[in-house]
């Protein structure tokens, strides 16, 4: 019996190692992975004149709903129409924070889950934010309905914590304790993630360095956030989560120290999984101040410096940083424009679709990294954290056929006229990349070709469960 789809004459990534050939692909699933002459028959035959397949990307890191009015309908909205940018930019599943607030953590759920069925055009996973105690006895229940994730703003306190749902104290020590013993007591490989940056310290260094009128404001805004001011957390939370018997998940680390504290952790045996993201990867502060980027670069943690730059990328090369996200909100840049550097909101808007470009671009064509590597921290160790793996994450027979085609010889300018999402401002315009998603496929079916969404509706559920490995 005919297959549905057999992809062939291409450079092919598995998790152990790239092979020429193909991919035969029935019913949404991959049937096998082997040189195009051992593959079946098919209904559509696809030459891929020799260009990369990619497990899909999956970007473990974004805030859907906190747009320029932030809620329920901005959720959906997103879903709508973000998840377009994403299959542009090959990206097959996300995980995004459920909103903000002091609601019972299952409705905040379910309103989430809501926003996205039928909404979305990827696949996708809901991370829950727990800000109270009272969320904290709601995690068993959650994960229940199919939550893995939980996340923790450690970083906040004071007036920013309290506009996050937050008490005034922020997450302390003691609040994320009880928090692992509920996540541990739940059963399931569960894990928390958290936003490692110590604020203390921060908030005196944003004061002064607001009053000296610099005209750098990027680079004076990386100095309000001290090189140990992730490590800090990290070491202090990665100690509460393997005594409790929890893996630890800190967030869009950006700092070269940072680095090395999570190396030193895990070769003690530390349960850290380290994720960083596209843009801490691909320019500094100095840059952006150069290129006059002023708010809409500002981020917490900020963008840092070359130096930090280059630790990371070899974090990613020795195997430290284990995940790439992009932290994307979906505010315009009327947030950033409007107002005063320091009273702009923080954040970065959408991202999905420059990212695999952006990564791939300086990856293979200019640090020297694999594709395997590649394929493993834009794909396969955010699945496995997430649950999800092979089902997500892997080029093998039996996982869901999510791809992503990359022409590694086509060049492109990215900026907003790539997106499809109605995003108003881009950290990119003009950069210039080589290496360039031109089809994606989800389940099966192909989704976006060449910068355009080619699918009819959107098909994107709600992943709960790893296939039988």
């Amino acid at each position: 019996m005919a297959s549905d789809i057999v992809l062939t004459n291409a450079l092919v990534v598995t998790p152990s190692g790239t092979i020429r050939g193909g991919i035969e692909i029935a019913e949404g699933h991959i049937v096998a992975v082997a040189d195009d002459h051992m593959l079946g028959q098919a209904r559509r035959k696809i030459d891929l004149g020799g260009k990369i397949v990619m497990p899909g990307v999956f970007d473990p890191h974004v805030h859907f709903g906190l747009a320029d009015k932030i809620g329920e309908d901005s959720m959906q909205a997103d879903f709508d129409h973000a998840t377009r940018d994403c299959l542009i930019g090959g990206v097959t599943t996300i995980a995004t924070t459920t909103l903000l607030g002091r609601e019972p953590l299952p409705a905040l759920f379910d309103q989430a889950l809501r926003c996205g069925t039928g909404h979305s055009w990827c696949d996708f996973k809901l991370t829950s934010v727990v800000n109270t105690t009272e969320q904290i006895r709601q995690i068993g229940p959650v994960t229940k309905q199919g939550g893995i994730s939980f996340k923790f703003f450690t970083g906040y306190v004071g007036a920013q914590a309290e506009a996050f749902g937050m008490n005034k104290d922020g997450i302390t020590p003691g609040f994320f304790y009880q928090a692992c013993r509920e996540i541990r007591a739940a059963g399931r490989p569960a894990f928390p993630m958290i936003h490692a940056e110590d604020p203390y310290v921060r908030g005196i260094l944003i004061d002064e360095l607001r009053r000296s009128g610099r005209a750098d404001k990027l680079t004076a805004w990386a100095e309000t956030s001290p090189d140990w001011a992730e490590s800090l957390q990290i070491y202090t939370y990665g100690l509460i989560a393997r005594e409790i018997g929890c893996s630890i998940y800190p967030v869009h680390l950006s700092a070269a120290e940072s680095i090395d504290t999570v190396h030193e952790l895990q070769a003690q045996g530390f349960p850290i999984v380290a994720e960083t993201v596209s843009y801490f990867l691909s320019t500094s502060a100095t840059e952006m101040d150069a290129k006059g980027m002023g708010g809409k670069g500002k981020i917490q943690p900020p963008i840092r410096f070359e130096r930090d730059r280059h630790r990371l990328w070899r974090g990613i090369r020795d195997g430290t940083i284990a995940a790439v996200g992009t932290d994307s909100l979906t505010y315009s840049a009327s947030f950033k424009e409007s107002v005063d550097f320091w009273d702009c909101r923080v954040g970065v808007n959408l991202q999905v679709a420059d990212s695999l470009p952006l990564v791939y671009d300086e990856a293979v064509n200019r640090q020297g990294v694999d594709l395997v590597t590649l394929a493993k921290v834009m794909s396969e160790h955010a699945a496995r954290m997430y649950g999800i793996y092979p089902k997500k994450g892997a080029i093998v027979a039996g996982a869901d056929a999510d791809l992503v085609i990359i022409d590694p010889d086509k060049e492109a300018t990215l900026g907003t006229a790539r997106y499809r999402s109605g995003c108003d401002y881009s950290l990119w315009q003009g950069r210039k990349v080589r290496g360039l998603p031109v089809m994606t496929f989800l389940r099966g079916e192909l989704v976006a070709q060449d910068g355009e969404v080619v699918a009819s509706k959107p098909s994107g559920r709600h992943i709960t469960e790893a296939m039988p490995a």
